[in-house]
């Protein structure tokens, strides 16, 4: 019985993520005006809610390893929007957080760019948007216990 499941979670997968990219993930990222990646993005908005983080709860946050978390906070820190912190204690320990410019530009991002959310708005109802939403909680639920 798992096995038929997972077979049909597989034929699903196949068939949703031609449309998650084209729909989802393409359109966010055109949203961002070119003005930056959406691992960049995903960065300082991680880094936004989370505050002060370790480069390695960073990259485990993002799902990356150390040394691509390392490049995006160099990218991030040559523009000011982020500044590392070093720990008295132990020179080996980094501490990133957000600059308040980045948090100043985040916000003031969040208000000139919302396109991809008139868009969802626009081309969904309201229970539609209910269950996509739903259906991104059960991701967000369940994708973790993989490894």
């Amino acid at each position: 019985m798992t096995e038929k499941i997972s077979e049909k979670f597989v034929q699903n997968l196949l068939g949703v993520m031609p449309n998650w990219h084209a729909k989802l993930v393409r359109p966010f990222k055109d949203t961002l005006n070119r003005e930056m990646s959406l691992e960049t993005y995903y960065c300082l908005q991680t880094l936004k809610i989370n505050g002060t983080m370790t480069m390695t709860q960073l990259a485990n946050q993002l799902k990356v390893p150390k040394q691509q978390a390392t490049k995006l906070i160099d990218a991030l820190s040559m523009h000011r929007f982020v500044e590392r912190v070093y720990n008295e204690g132990d020179r080996r320990a980094i501490w990133i957080r957000l600059t308040p410019e980045a948090v100043t530009y985040l916000d003031e991002y969040y208000l000139k760019n919302t396109a991809f959310i008139r868009m969802l708005e626009e081309q969904l109802t309201g229970e539609e948007l209910i269950q996509l939403n739903g259906a991104m909680e059960v991701l967000d639920r369940i994708l973790p216990k993989l490894k």
